[in-house]
């Protein structure tokens, strides 16, 4: 047994210790337990054999998974095993060798994870488990590796289970493990904040402050955490991510830890800087939510929810497991918002529905659904945008259901059927109405950008201590060489000794300058480098040069974090250049055209695979997420429905029996016969309980009626119901919804259980999904991410960690984006061995959200210093780089001066040429013109903007552009985005023909603070020709131009510079530019500022000294410089002093015309090669065909082209007159017969080619082949005429509609298509009855109704069959005896659904009586005796006499009549062409009439079986043509299809017909027609032709079915007089045999059979080949290798199309006959040679089917 099971893949691995059979007996025992659930584990025997048979498995995440698997009993007995652990031996024995198990490195891979987690979670949830491992005695018996083991467990357990966290047993372990000085429990009681904590200050004052003057909030930062709200807790691990709604609306201050850590309450340092990161970060996205909600920046109003939607969207992105859809008002569906550009309501973003009157918040959601493409739908929806929100509260979720029930209820009010993301067709007005009494809110953005702080945050709840800790957190520089550089590394194929380090040689090999030498020395003597680059000295090139040292003397991973996507691209593509190719790029938003190529998504894409294992674990999953997905559906469903006093769930009754029980048996007793009378009320109506309740419910007063019964009760009693009737109208709303949230309390709480689930296994997949990318990593030399990157991607980065990280921008990185991209040592792998911190302190700083954050707040928490700035500023060592390389000496003095002292200009930097057309190379233009923003709420005022210098940055951008510059060369900068915006306005206003783009960085700003319908849609997103960058400084870090204009946008009296005042905002400011610089400022408000004044002033000093500070921008002509500058002050100016880029003056150059140039000054185009183009000047040429010497009349610059003089009339060869002719038109004889032909007077000619006679020209008339204006008119072989122009007619068009009436009933909506059959039936499928309808389109399968028959009259009885079949009752002629909701007769026939009033031919309309009923006699429906000759309403509306009817259905097809009554059935076959029947009046297809059943429902069967055959056919030609592309060697495909077509045979057999007959209990009426013969023969021998391909040798079971298969053919073919089939079978069968047999004698018969019967039909082609095959038999040749593929000869047409007709031979073999479907002449069958068709529309009575073909499939 046990060898069958590990041939099954039960069982695998091999025992670890003891014989094969102990093994073998020690698995069975594990995998009986395991899988048995009947199974009992007895004893601690029976626990020790379980565990004996975990530890025999190699593969730990092997057993993982079967103990995971739901189809076993993984946590049972994992549970059942450890209740038997007692005594120390047992932790030794049972539980140590169980955590073994669960805690290794293969089990620590993120696709074993969340597995993993779920059996320590088991095992956590162990009652007294860690009561008993406190014993004395137990610590004291573990041996160090079990308690190394247990330790593991311990850490494991403590990061992934919260309730550990706060466990006091587990604490208490801990302790007892320390005290009993057990190694390693150092971390874990950091874990669990075990240390001693340091004391805090006492509340004594209320300030703290530091040496630096840092003020502090005394109240929050010195009360250790904890208990504020439901989210704050002292341990950092235990904090929910996305804020709660307790937490949003607390009053106070959250806990934060100062920088100089005088509040810390951690000891750990390593902890306590993880704590401090986590929350500082954290802070910084939850105060910006705060302040959105109290701003409300962005507030969409009368958000309302709508519906609610269950699992993934169907664009194929994750969504959470219940989404409402909150559609906001119909105003912003007006304002034509761009949804695809803008940034608004984005996926992820955290938005509140707030109380429009209070303010209050609501409710906390994200936003699930964002979907913009659907036109009509979603954001689109012109009622309103609508977005998916999910909300984690139950309570939320509680009050969203109840929410869109009342809402819905409030759309069915207003005869709305629905309301949904989809647009509907409803009035404006009805719209407004209805909009207005919902329960709506106001919805206010919180966040936009939390999804990015997410992964981020997580990565540090995650982490347990500090990578490179020595250095980071104690900052010890001690730790010397990095442990993978070797003592001598490789420098430009030259080796140089570490220890023996000399710059001069490094030098003098690798050219570069000293100070990169050093920087180098200092990275590889450091396992903590850090290297200040100053602007322009080189940080990526040394950067990239470090990496490529590294790869080119280790086998080291690299990881290269960058903050933005611009400044990863940039690096990663220096490494590609200097020839790495091993590069794994993380995250999107890649813009290099070389690094795209090696994207993880598009590297992933390539590798399709998954490996085995994760396909298991896929696949199980999503099973799960499915059977989860179902659930909540099904919970949604139930708590939708609508409550009532018995429903659902026993109703409100069931609430109130226990609440108030007085009141539950006063209204239950109505229910009961009172003295055995029941109680009434209005028009006799008998009340009982739920009418009772919906009547107080809706708010009415006690019924008199009841009264009564009340009295009766004793007093208390009384008073309790009449207590309960006198409750107001709003409070018994609010009762009925307690009661609702009562009686729904626990299928509330599963469903948050389940959603809980879900989301879990959507993690659990995407982790799974992620094993791939971890293959692509493994192969990975060089990994970049950004670092919200590398935190998402943490778990699989770091699976074989990358042991070195450079950061590049190090200064302009947040702490915790580096902590976490950085991977801790652990048992399984070593962690970062070296990080390499390149940046500059003294540029820009990091951003953060909140200000109180920052340095500059002087609150004291300095989150905005880097890790870098913060290394630096503790004087740990650090090297410098000293040469720049990009700004030229004059520029560069100014950070020289300011903040660099040490900074040496490169040799090249000398060599710069001056700005052409600019007097000096640095500017400043003053001016006074105040600055705009504050106080409106348009995006220039949410931000700081000026006018006036936005439109001279830009006048002076145009001036550089005509200097000669490149696009390019050019960038403007400013310190506010509002002023970008302003610049991009003006720029597009005034410059036509020059684009501006912005950085990423910048729009998202930007859209961030624009108000819907803000115009940003002219904002590119990527460069593209002809642009200029504009962007804000901010986003301008780490990049260069050759010309920066600067626009400093600040201008007030107070003095106030805001960004300006902050010195390393300036530091940027002043050095981006390469050769020129021009700002464009107020010099009073810079110097005069408090806070930044002794910034400015050094730095204006200087430039005022030199000549530099102007009034007006100083422009200098290139061609005339000896006239001095010209300083203009205002933008206007611009193009009255320097039109062209140049001066006033007039250029009178001359050109190659003669003429002088019209231009003023310009520095372009000095050749005047372009210049030509815009000479005005009269043209003095004399046209080159002009024999009267007439001077041009063109401009100078126009060609001149041939002679335009007006002359005298003329005339014409045709003897017309042309008046004022032209001189080129008459200017010799050949012309004037040319204009001849083109005489423009009209006249009538008859044209020979088409007989048409038309008004044409008369110069038409005159050609050789004149051309017809009239229509083709050609009557084509549909009928129609040709509507092509006749001269332009090469193929007849029709434009008509085809109108054919195809097989369904619907005519053909398609344009004439001539004689090609009609396409499959657009239309919707008409398939109905009362019980359903078919919802699909007309063309798709579908079926017949399987309920009973509701056919019934008090006459004739009831239809005994199912809806679906053919009826057997006979019709009833009587007239229904129901009265109307008016109270007169019902005037329809017996059996039938009464109509609606409006057809009582006492109250109709006039419209109706005039109508004409009986089309015999045409008589009115006024004058029609309705009680001798009832009416029938057909489903379209339109009514008729049943008399007039009865003859439309040709009841006679269906039933016996005799004296006009109905006596018999008959029995109606498929050869009576019965045609679908039709409504007289408008031609519509009668589907569903009661007394028409028997008719109606055979042709539906008939309809039904024909699109099956179809359906079929379609199958078997998919198959026909993958067996012809499928190779020998693909074995799997073969198979496939095999499968297929084993299906295809199944489903010939299981037609619409047969389901009806088996619903119908086997009934004999009911005819099951059997498929075509050639379509069972067809998929026979495609059958045999797949066996064939599989034969491997002759005799194994694919030969032996293809023979078989074959030989069934040919026996059908045989009984049916299939003679060309038969034909085919019997030479495929001869080529199979021969192909592994060899030719023999009997095979020869075979073929004779195949000569014999082509007597009957002519096959020419298929004797051919079976003559051919009959001389190699008998010549013995050996064929196997030259015999050809097997081909089943595809001629047939297996449906028809959608007009044919379908009808059958006398052997079964089908034809179809096309247009009206009638035989009108006869014919031979293909296939047999019988005799077909008929004529005057009668079938020959030979036509018939067989019966064989069913006994076959029964076979097969």
């Amino acid at each position: 047994m046990f060898e069958s099971q590990r041939r099954r893949g039960n069982l695998k691995g091999v025992p670890r210790r003891g014989p094969r059979q102990n093994g073998d007996r020690t698995r069975a025992m594990f995998t009986k337990l395991l899988k048995d659930e009947n199974a009992v584990m007895r004893s601690r025997a029976d626990a020790l054999k379980f565990t004996e048979g975990m530890m025999s498995f190699d593969s730990k995440a092997e057993l993982l998974l079967l103990l995971d698997d739901e189809r076993y009993c993984g946590p049972l007995r994992l549970k059942e095993s450890l209740t038997f652990v007692d005594v120390a031996d047992d932790v030794e024995k049972i539980l140590i060798p169980i955590l073994s198990c669960l805690v290794t490195r293969e089990t620590n891979r993120p696709l074993y994870k969340r597995p993993r987690n779920r059996m320590i979670s088991t095992i956590n949830s162990i009652p007294g488990i860690y009561t008993m491992l406190n014993e004395p005695d137990v610590l004291e018996c573990l041996t160090p590796q079990s308690a190394g083991i247990l330790i593991a467990y311990l850490e494991t357990t403590v990061l992934t289970i919260s309730e550990a966290r706060s466990s006091f047993e587990i604490k208490r372990l801990v302790r007892g493990l320390t005290s009993n000085k057990v190694g390693g429990t150092e971390k874990l009681s950091a874990l669990l904040l075990l240390d001693k904590p340091t004391n805090l200050r006492s509340a004594s004052g209320s300030k703290l402050d530091d040496d630096s003057g840092v003020v502090a909030c005394w109240v929050s930062d010195q009360q250790e955490p904890g208990g504020r709200h439901d989210n704050d807790f002292k341990n950092f691990r235990d904090i929910q991510l996305v804020p709660t709604h307790d937490e949003i609306l607390c009053p106070t201050a959250p806990w934060l830890p100062l920088a100089s850590q005088d509040n810390s309450f951690i000891e750990n340092k390593e902890i306590r800087m993880l704590d401090a990161n986590f929350r500082l970060l954290r802070e910084d996205a939850v105060s910006s939510m705060r302040n959105n909600l109290a701003e409300k920046k962005r507030v969409w109003h009368n958000a309302r929810i709508i519906a609610f939607t269950v699992g993934f969207d169907d664009e194929g992105r994750k969504a959470e497991p219940l989404s409402f859809l909150v559609q906001l008002d119909s105003m912003y569906a007006k304002k034509g918002i761009n949804w695809e550009r803008s940034r608004a309501l984005p996926h992820d973003g955290v938005i509140a529905l707030i109380n429009p009157n209070d303010n209050n918040i609501f409710k906390l959601g994200t936003i699930s659904i964002r979907k913009f493409r659907e036109k009509g739908a979603w954001l689109c929806n012109k009622q309103g945008p609508v977005i998916g929100v999910s909300f984690q509260r139950i309570e939320d979720i509680q009050s969203s259901i109840d929410e869109v029930l009342h809402n819905i209820e409030v759309a069915s009010k207003a005869n709305l059927n629905s309301i949904s993301c989809k647009e509907s067709n409803i009035d404006d007005n009805v719209w407004m109405t209805v909009e207005s009494s919902f329960l709506s809110y106001d919805l206010v953005e919180v966040s936009s950008s939390f999804f990015s702080y997410k992964p981020i945050l997580s990565a540090l709840q995650d982490m347990c201590s500090i990578p490179l800790a020595r250095e980071l957190v104690f900052l010890d520089a001690t730790g010397g060489r990095p442990s993978y550089i070797p003592p001598r590394i490789k420098i430009n194929e030259m080796y140089f000794d570490l220890d023996d380090w000399s710059n001069e040689e490094v030098m003098e090999s690798a050219s570069l300058d000293k100070s990169q030498v050093e920087a180098l020395h200092h990275t590889f003597m450091s396992r903590v480098a850090l290297i200040q680059g100053p602007p322009g000295t080189g940080k990526t090139f040394i950067g990239s040069l470090i990496s490529k040292i590294i790869r080119d003397n280790t086998d080291e991973c690299i990881m290269c974090i960058c903050y933005t996507n611009h400044a990863l691209d940039q690096f990663l593509e220096n490494l590609h250049d200097q020839g790495e190719r091993k590069i794994v790029r993380v995250g999107g938003r890649c813009k290099s055209d070389k690094i795209k190529c090696y994207n993880l998504k598009e590297l992933s894409r390539q590798k399709t695979e998954f490996s085995a294992e994760a396909r298991k674990r896929k696949k199980s999953v999503i099973e799960k997420l499915k059977e989860c997905d179902a659930e909540i559906k099904r919970l949604t469903e139930q708590l939708s429905q609508p409550i009532s006093w018995q429903k659902p769930r026993g109703g409100i009754s069931s609430v109130l029996e226990i609440e108030n029980p007085i009141v539950y048996y006063h209204i239950m007793s109505l229910d009961s016969l009172i003295d055995g009378f029941e109680i009434v009320g209005k028009k006799n109506k008998r009340i009982d309980s739920e009418s009772l309740f919906q009547h107080w419910a809706k708010g009415g007063r006690c019924p008199d009626y009841v009264m009564p019964y009340i009295e009766v009760e004793d007093a208390n009693s009384t008073a309790e119901i009449l207590g309960f009737w006198s409750i107001d109208k709003d409070e018994r709303r609010c009762l009925v919804e307690r009661w609702r949230k009562t009686l729904f309390e626990d299928t509330y709480q599963s469903l948050h259980e389940e959603i809980s689930a879900f989301e879990a296994l959507c993690s659990e997949r995407d982790s799974i999904n992620r094993e791939r990318d971890l293959q692509i990593l493994r192969d990975a030399k060089v990994i970049g991410a950004t670092t919200c990157g590398a935190a998402k991607y943490r778990d699989i980065l770091f699976e074989n960690g990358p042991s070195v990280v450079i950061v590049e921008e190090a200064g302009e990185v947040l702490e915790p984006h580096i902590v976490t991209a950085l991977c801790e040592a652990n048992a399984y792998t070593e962690g970062t061995k070296h990080l390499i911190l390149i940046g500059d302190h003294l540029q820009l700083r990091p951003k953060v959200e909140s200000f109180k954050l920052s340095a500059a707040s002087r609150m004291g928490y300095n989150f905005d210093y880097s890790m870098f700035e913060r290394l630096i500023k503790s004087e740990f060592p650090s090297a410098m780089l000293q040469v720049q390389h990009r700004m030229r000496p004059y520029i560069s003095d100014f950070i020289r001066s300011q903040t660099y002292p040490s900074l040496i200009d490169h040799p090249s930097t000398h060599d710069f040429q001056d700005v052409k057309g600019v007097e000096k190379n640095v500017v400043f233009l003053d001016h006074d013109n105040p600055e705009q923003g504050g106080d409106a709420d348009s995006i220039e005022t949410k931000t700081k903007a000026n006018a006036y210098e936005a439109q001279m940055c830009i006048e002076i951008v145009r001036y550089l552009l005509l200097q000669g510059y490149k696009h390019e060369q050019i960038t403007v900068l400013t310190p506010y985005v509002g002023q970008v915006l302003k610049i991009i306005q003006v720029l597009k206003a005034s410059m036509h023909d020059v684009n501006a783009y912005i950085s990423e960085l910048d729009q998202e700003v930007i859209q961030s603070d624009l108000l819907e319908g803000d115009d940003a849609n002219f904002v590119l997103e990527a460069n593209e020709p002809k642009s200029i960058r504009c962007s804000s400084i901010d986003n301008f870090q780490g990049e260069e131009s050759d010309i920066v204009v600067m626009s400093l946008v600040r201008s007030n009296k107070r003095g106030t510079i805001g960004f300006l005042k902050e010195a390393q905002r300036v530091n940027v400011l002043l050095s981006r530019a390469k050769i020129g610089l021009y700002m464009v400022g107020n010099r009073k408000t810079l110097c005069q500022s408090p806070a930044g004044g002794h910034i400015w002033n050094p730095i204006l000093n200087k430039l005022e000294r030199d000549g530099c500070v102007l009034k007006g921008f100083p422009v200098v002509c290139q061609l005339h410089p000896t006239d001095g500058a010209i300083h203009i002050p205002r933008p206007e100016e611009f193009k009255k002093c320097c039109p062209n880029g140049g001066c006033t003056r007039p250029c009178n150059s001359r050109l190659s015309c003669g003429h002088s140039c019209p231009m003023a000054c310009h520095p372009t185009d000095k050749e005047h090669r372009n210049t030509h183009r815009f000479c005005v000047e009269h043209c003095r040429r004399i046209p080159s065909e002009c024999p009267f010497n007439h001077p041009c009349t063109k401009l100078c610059n126009e060609k001149c082209g041939k002679c335009e003089t007006t002359v005298q009339s003329i005339t014409l060869l045709c003897g017309h007159i042309l008046e004022n002719p032209k001189c080129h038109e008459v200017r010799n004889d050949e012309a004037i017969t040319e204009r001849s032909k083109r005489c423009p007077e009209r006249i009538i000619h008859t044209f020979k080619g088409c007989g048409h006679t038309c008004r044409t020209t008369c110069g038409n008339t005159q050609t050789e082949h004149p051309i017809c204006p009239g229509k083709c008119d050609v009557a084509m072989d549909c009928g129609h005429l040709c509507v092509n122009k006749c001269a332009a007619c090469k193929k007849h068009a029709c434009n008509k509609k085809c109108e054919r009436l195809l097989l369904c009933g619907h005519s053909c909506n398609n344009v004439c298509h001539g004689e090609t059959p009609c396409p499959p039936c657009s239309h919707a499928c008409e398939n109905t009855c009362v019980h359903s309808k078919c919802t699909k389109k007309c063309s798709k399968q579908c079926t017949s109704c399987t309920h009973d028959c509701e056919w019934e009259c008090e006459h004739q009885g009831r239809c005994s069959l199912v809806c679906g079949a053919p009826c057997l009752r006979l019709p009833c002629n009587k007239r229904c005896n129901k009265l109307l909701l008016c109270g007169h007769q019902c005037p329809s026939v017996c059996g039938e659904i009464c109509p609606t009033k409006d057809y009582c031919q006492i109250c109709c309309t006039n419209e109706k009586l005039d109508h004409i009923v009986d089309m015999i006699e045409f008589v009115p429906y006024k004058d029609c005796n309705i009680d001798r000759d009832p009416i029938l309403i057909l489903p379209c509306g339109h009514f008729y006499t049943m008399t007039t009817l009865d003859g439309v259905f040709d009841m006679s097809q269906a039933y016996v009549i005799s004296d006009e009554e109905y006596t018999g059935i008959k029995t109606i076959t498929r050869n009576d062409n019965i045609k679908p029947k039709c409504c007289p009046d408008c031609r519509t297809v009668v589907h569903s009439v009661a007394r028409y059943g028997r008719l109606l429902s055979f042709l539906r069967l008939q309809f039904l079986e024909r699109k099956h055959i179809m359906e079929i056919g379609r199958s078997l030609k998919a198959c026909a043509y993958k067996l012809s592309k499928v190779t020998s060697k693909d074995r799997k495909n073969f198979i496939r299809i095999e499968e297929t077509l084993l299906k295809i045979l199944k489903a010939m057999k299981e037609g619409p017909t047969q389901k009806v007959f088996e619903a119908c209990g086997g009934n004999e009426q009911v005819h099951v027609p059997c498929p075509p013969s050639k379509s069972v023969i067809q998929a026979l021998q495609l059958l045999g032709q797949t066996y064939a391909s599989l034969i491997e040798k002759v005799a194994d079971k694919y030969y032996q079915q293809s023979l078989s298969v074959f030989k069934e053919a040919i026996s059908i073919c045989d009984d049916t007089s299939s003679y060309r089939l038969g034909a085919e079978a019997r030479i495929s069968l001869v080529k199979v045999q021969i192909a592994w047999i060899g030719p023999e004698e009997h095979l020869v018969n075979l073929l004779d059979e195949v000569l014999t019967r082509s007597v009957y039909i002519s096959f020419e082609e298929i004797i051919e080949e079976a003559m051919k095959l009959k001389e190699h038999i008998k010549a013995g040749n050996n064929i196997k290798n030259v015999i050809e593929a097997m081909h089943v000869h595809d001629g047939y047409n297996y449906g028809g199309s959608w007009t044919d007709h379908w009808y059958e031979c006398p052997n079964g073999h089908p034809y179809f006959i096309g247009n009206c479907g009638g035989a009108m002449q006869t014919a031979k069958c293909m296939d047999c040679g019988e005799e077909i068709g008929g004529g005057n529309h009668h079938l020959l009575p030979t036509n018939k089917q067989s019966d064989i073909i069913r006994k076959v499939l029964d076979r097969s």
